[in-house]
């Protein structure tokens, strides 16, 4: 095979010769860039490195003479940089770490199946591919490092990251004590200003600026200097610098400059606006190789040649507004290359004065951000596609948009949600896209320890698996997937994709997916967080539906017999006299109150809203006043004010003293007194035995022939709306004590 451009010469070292040809052969079939020679010996790998150019280089292990930790330390030798993969069935953390310290540049393990070798291909064109690119940047840095013209690359602080001798020459210092230093050093105090101010927005804002600045030598001289300044697509700052004064040999000047601007990392082109229709007098390098086209092709035409039908009205009109008005301009859009592809151009012009101001030429800068441009879109898609997922209302809902969002948002063609059942505990496929069907059928249900979806899931941690035949855990071993994307759904589930092509996956894809599965998760969150609100409403509605025929009952259906009985009682008592009547009044007027009493635990609820200052003493003064008191002595020992609803607050402290004078008798003295956190009320009647303490808060529980059973009920359920706790213990002169705390008051 006769190398081209785009070629990879392998060399493949292995003691086994049967298997070194087959890899060979299986490489040369994945990938038609690779041309695989083959040794048996570290020894002979050596001998082809001499006389042949290699461009990348695998081998095994386990091979004798030389094993291939030993063969890459001889390959290191003599060739730092050439890449190296080291590709062996014998692996362990030992070996890797071992490869690592002697520069091995991938380590990779043989498997089973055919498979393997796509795998291999693709780590291989990878390494060379990255070679190559630091390979043209080194050799980039090389030419600008011999220019005459002084040039210098600044990282986005504004700090000298590569200076050449010529720059360093002209302000006066070694390069080296430039690197690492702000650019104001080369600059006077007073002229900083206008660069922060004038010159650094408008390479922010075009990409570039042209013009003359004040240099400041180490020596405290300065000059006039003639200055470029052009950002590059990773936010350095290319800086070309000549003293103004040097005129001679403008031609050679010139040559020199058009020799930088040939080797710029990024697109660059000159302009004429004084001939027909502002042509393309000057591209370099880099504009040939972004667009596609030779340099005779682009020679003497105008740069719209580059729009089509995708190219947007916007961003051209108002580069055509800018030119006018012979402003700079930046602006995004879509261009295409002379195979038709289309590639998101970021283009920035500024125009470029004589002596006089006449606009003379434009240059312009071209930056290939299309992978920027995609990245960007998708996350706008992602977040668009939340809103739908805000709005799904069952599981079901939302793993169907998420499947449906990975498929036409991610590019995850075959993309399955599986949801955990827990009574199965088993991870059950929910949403499927239809290239799944087509590639494997019905997905199945995982269950643990079957398969590397489950131990993703139980992990919590997203994988992307190269080939899936080489994982232990794989659930199917004759699956037609090779690759496999798991992104774990919290306890929810899994998002898998897959795909017939080894290593389809990169971290791109693992970064986007992540996102799309925090939403689905936070997503299935808010859905069970409905439905657990859902069925507490049906409940809370099941709940008022039985309070409001319980209240029915006993408003209506016992309060109207009651009412009729008291009726027919008078009657009787004027028809004629009998202690029976007095004892049927007296049951009369108790079912009365324990009809009362049910209507206040039914119909006050369980929470307060309508809180308002209330002032505890008068409010106990106004509650001993409502409750028949007889002989009884009431001690206020508190003047403070809480925030609480006054007539519940009332019912508390209104069935409270009640209490005290049903068992504490009628010359009983109840104390109502200030604790840190609350108040207390206190008796010295004969007290609860400790043995019924617990009981005294439930409904229906009295120890007083007259008492219903529901007073200590109303003011536990009133100090609970309250947000308050009620206790109740021994009084210091023998009898109960109830403590109301959790009270904050409102006089603090």
């Amino acid at each position: 095979m006769s190398p081209t451009a785009d070629s990879m010469r392998v060399l493949h070292v292995d003691d086994e010769p049967g298997f070194a040809d087959m890899t060979a052969s299986f490489l040369e079939r994945e990938d038609d860039r690779l041309d695989v020679q083959t040794a048996t010996s570290a020894t002979a790998g050596l001998d082809i490195l001499v006389e042949t150019d290699i461009d990348c280089v695998v081998s095994d292990y386990d091979m004798p003479e030389q094993n291939g930790i030993q063969f890459l330390e001889a390959v290191r030798e003599e060739y730092d940089t050439l890449p190296f993969i080291l590709y062996t069935g014998k692996g362990s953390e030992e070996i890797a770490s071992d490869a690592i310290s002697a520069g091995v540049t991938d380590y990779l393990q043989k498997g089973r199946g055919t498979d393997q070798y796509a795998v291999l291909a693709n780590r291989i064109t990878n390494a060379v591919e990255s070679q190559r690119v630091k390979r043209e940047r080194d050799r980039q840095l090389d030419a600008i490092e011999t220019a005459q013209e002084g040039i210098s690359i600044l990282d986005e602080k504004g700090r000298f990251i590569f200076v050449n001798e010529a720059y360093a020459d002209l302000y006066g210092y070694d390069p080296a004590e430039l690197c690492g230093n702000h650019w104001e050093l080369l600059y006077r105090e007073a002229d900083i200003p206008r660069i922060y101010e004038e010159i650094v927005p408008t390479v922010e804002e075009t990409g570039y600026w042209t013009g003359t600045t004040t240099g400041l030598r180490a020596d405290g001289s300065t000059f006039t200097e003639d200055h470029v300044l052009a950002l590059t697509d990773r936010g350095e700052l290319v800086c070309t610098v000549r003293e103004i004064s040097d005129r001679e040999g403008g031609e050679r000047e010139r040559f020199r400059n058009k020799r930088a601007m040939d080797e710029a990392p990024i697109g660059v082109t000159i302009t004429d606006p004084t001939r027909d229709d502002n042509p393309i007098t000057y591209a370099n390098r880099r504009f040939l190789e972004l667009t596609g086209y030779t340099e005779p092709e682009v020679s003497g035409r105008n740069c719209r040649f580059l729009q089509g039908e995708a190219t947007e009205s916007e961003p051209v009109d108002t580069m055509r507004t800018a030119i006018d008005a012979e402003e700079p301009v930046s602006v995004e859009l879509r261009n295409y290359r002379k195979d038709g592809t289309v590639f998101w151009n970021q283009v920035s012009i500024a125009p470029v004065r004589d002596d006089s101001g006449t606009v003379v030429n434009y240059v312009g800068f071209q930056q290939d951000v299309t992978e920027r441009k995609d990245h960007e879109r998708r996350l706008e898609a992602l977040s668009a596609s939340m809103q739908d997922l805000t709005r799904a209302e069952t599981r079901e809902e939302v793993a169907e948009i998420g499947v449906e969002t990975a498929r036409t948002v991610l590019g995850l063609e075959a993309s399955t949600i599986h949801l955990l059942d827990d009574a199965d505990r088993s991870l059950e496929p929910v949403a499927v896209s239809d290239a799944i069907y087509d590639l494997i059928g019905d997905p199945p249900t995982f269950t643990p320890g079957d398969s590397i979806a489950w131990r993703v899931y139980e992990s919590g941690e997203s994988l992307a698996v190269d080939d899936v035949r080489t994982d232990p855990d794989i659930y199917n071993p004759d699956t037609p997937i090779k690759s496999e994307l798991y992104l774990p759904l919290g306890e929810y589930g899994i998002l898998l994709a897959g795909s017939e092509t080894a290593a389809a996956f990169d971290q791109r894809d693992v970064a986007l997916g992540e996102i799309l599965a925090g939403n689905v998760t936070s997503a299935l969150k808010q859905v069970e967080g409905t439905e657990q609100l859902r069925d507490r409403e049906r409940e809370l509605e099941q709940h008022n539906d039985r309070l409001e025929a319980f209240t029915s009952v006993v408003s209506h259906d016992l309060r109207n017999p009651l009412n009729v009985a008291n009726g027919r009682l008078e009657l009787a008592r004027e028809d004629c006299e009998s202690e029976h009547l007095a004892a049927v009044g007296r049951a009369h007027e108790r079912m009365d109150t324990l009809i009362t009493d049910l209507l206040t635990l039914a119909r006050d609820g369980e929470t307060v809203t309508d809180r308002e200052p209330v002032a505890l003493a008068p409010l106990v003064a106004d509650c001993w006043s409502n409750v028949e008191t007889a002989a009884a002595t009431l001690v206020t020992d508190i003047d403070r004010t809480v925030l609480a609803s006054e007539s519940r607050l009332s019912q508390l402290f209104e069935n409270l003293v009640r209490n005290a004078i049903e068992h504490g008798g009628e010359d009983v003295t109840v104390t109502v007194g200030e604790l840190d956190d609350g108040f207390y009320v206190a008796d010295d009647g004969p007290g609860i035995p400790d043995d019924d303490r617990d009981a005294v808060f439930e409904a229906g529980y009295s120890t007083a022939a007259e008492g219903t059973g529901f007073g200590l009920s109303i003011a536990r359920e009133v100090a609970a709306a309250h947000g308050w706790e009620i206790s109740l213990g021994g009084s210091a002169d023998g009898g109960a004590r109830f403590e109301i705390t959790g009270v904050s008051f409102h006089d603090t």
